[in-house]
């Protein structure tokens, strides 16, 4: 692990929060507060043993369009060949370097006991819990700090945090027993000196899979897997966070978005912050049981992200049917998509149209046709804003499925309009993960635009005063100005900016100064294509 000597780990002034992360030296927006070398716990989801790298989570595409497509827009995802273990089978790796830490880390302690034939692939809960076993049987000594450090935190860390869950979901608590104690049979039911490993595996597994993170690549905005790391998972949430995460495959840090002052909380967010609050409420009390009580909740449903264009009341007749049946198919889920108070039949409705664009947006094999239908439907009842959740998301998996298909003019002409109109007004820090993913994927349409097979297309809007290869200039110098304040220097994702804009620059014969004037007289024109982009255009 990095030096995290600029933080500790203490008691939360939040109500009912437990312990927290705190500040022990002043932070601007940008610097690094937390730093680890990889996750304590890092793992693949089931779909992705095979396709991902299990030390360093590069991924190598499998599916032969997607990799030629990523291939031509220069993305790694398009070139990484992840080799299987030879021992089970069961899970890759992007090289020899990454097998080898593997190995001498956890994967030694699983590789016999994921690889039995026969046997399912386990949930990353399991796999991470049965590697620690491993660990804290071969050496328990030295592993016991890092066992101490995770059953430190709730629910295993509070005396009563088992039985709330049991209390809010019980089904969610007799997964953890189940899975706990599969971790600890699969391991051969160990006995450690002192120790209950049988209630340590159930204590491990509950706090894995209460407190992990979303692992997924800066590169193309693929999820692969969840992390855990008992100093980042000490962070507790907020809907207005001062600090983000960053995952640099394997490394992890905190990042500070706004200033933060020498003994102040810091807090990072569990769920999309740009959700309207009850939506916010709900999935935060699904995953995490608990209401949040941030200022920013404190205010109420009274913030942009709440409001409609217009009162349901408002919405067109057309809709009205359609939205009945939409009451009738998502009616006990309506809830989290009403304000408090809100039970009106015209506002039930405008709910059942929230309700089914988030079920669109929560279904990873959803189709184009399906995404773009969803946009559509907010959009197109007027009362949607393009920056009004679950507008903004979907609009990326559409950028997503745009490129997945080869459609790379569309995938542009979106990516316009969530760089100038959509994502500034959700996320304000240029340096925000979303913003700069957005932008090097749009850098990477532009390249692909600029090729032979688009030369028509290109000579069509140079013509328009949109030269493509100047305005690529444009978004490679905004991922390379703005990358190092969140993914930092050396990193994989740094790595790719930095190599393709000194690729890029030592080919040109016009110096960067001269290109960032010129940019500034055709940046206009091209903020007037992302106004021009309508759900009609789709």
């Amino acid at each position: 692990m990095l030096g995290n000597e600029n933080v500790e780990v203490k008691q939360s002034r939040i109500p009912g929060g437990g312990n927290g992360l705190f500040a022990r030296k002043t932070f601007s927006p940008g610097d690094t507060v937390v730093a680890v070398d990889r996750p304590l716990v890092a793992e693949p989801e089931m779909d992705r043993m095979l396709d991902t790298c299990a030390w360093c989570f590069q991924r190598g595409a499998t599916n032969p369009v997607e990799r030629a497509m990523a291939a031509s827009m220069g993305l790694p995802h398009g070139s990484t060949e992840i080799k299987g273990c030879t021992g089970c089978l069961r899970v890759g790796y992007c090289s020899k370097q990454c097998q080898s830490k593997a190995w001498k880390r956890e994967h030694k302690y699983e590789c016999k006991i994921i690889g039995v034939k026969g046997r399912p692939d386990l949930p990353p809960g399991v796999r991470g819990a049965i590697k620690i076993l491993g660990r804290l049987k071969a050496d328990t000594k030295s592993e016991m700090v890092h066992v101490h450090d995770i059953l430190n935190l709730w629910p295993a860390g509070d005396p009563n945090g088992l039985n709330e869950i049991g209390t809010q979901d019980q089904k969610r608590l007799e997964d953890f027993q189940f899975l706990g104690h599969a971790a600890w049979h699969y391991c051969g039911e160990p006995s450690i000196d002192g120790l209950d490993p049988r209630s340590i595996s159930t204590g491990l597994l509950s706090n894995i899979m209460s407190n992990a993170f979303t692992l997924s690549s800066p590169l193309d905005d693929v999820h692969m897997g969840i992390g855990f790391d008992p100093l980042i998972c000490s962070a507790n949430h907020s809907c207005d966070p001062n600090a983000a995460v960053a995952f640099n495959q394997p490394g992890h840090e905190i990042r500070a978005l706004k200033p933060i002052k020498a003994g102040e909380e810091v807090f990072i967010k569990y769920a999309e912050t740009t959700n309207p609050l009850s939506v916010r409420r709900a999935e935060l009390k699904e995953r995490y049981l608990f209401t949040c009580q941030c200022t920013k909740c404190a205010k109420g449903a009274s913030l942009p992200e709440d409001q409609f264009l217009g009162p349901p009341e408002d919405l067109e007749s057309e809709y009205h049917k359609p939205a009945d049946k939409l009451i009738s198919q998502y009616g006990p889920k309506l809830s989290r998509f009403l304000a408090p108070g809100s039970e009106s039949k015209a506002q039930r409705r405008v709910a059942a149209i929230h309700a089914k664009a988030c079920a669109v947006l929560e279904n990873e094999q959803a189709t184009l046709d399906e995404v773009k239908e969803a946009i559509q439907l907010c959009i197109g009842s007027k009362m949607w804003r393009w920056t009004r959740q679950p507008v903004p998301q979907l609009c990326r998996r559409l950028l997503t499925r745009y490129i997945e298909s080869g459609s790379i003019y569309r995938a542009f002409r979106l990516g316009v309009k969530l760089h100038f109109e959509i994502l500034p007004a959700l996320y304000p820090q240029e340096f925000y993960p979303d913003r700069l993913i957005n932008a090097w994927l749009l850098s990477t349409c532009i390249n692909v635009l600029c090729g032979p097979t688009y030369q028509e297309l290109h000579q069509e809007l140079a013509q328009g005063g949109l030269d493509l290869r100047l305005i690529y200039f444009g978004f490679l110098f905004y991922v390379h100005d703005h990358t190092p304040r969140m993914f930092g220097f050396g990193t994989p994702f740094a790595k790719v900016i930095d190599n393709t804009y000194e690729q890029i620059m030592t080919g040109s014969i016009i110096s960067e100064a001269d290109f960032r004037e010129r940019l500034q007289k055709v940046w206009p024109s091209l903020e007037a294509v992302a106004h021009n982009v309508t759900v009609s255009s789709f």
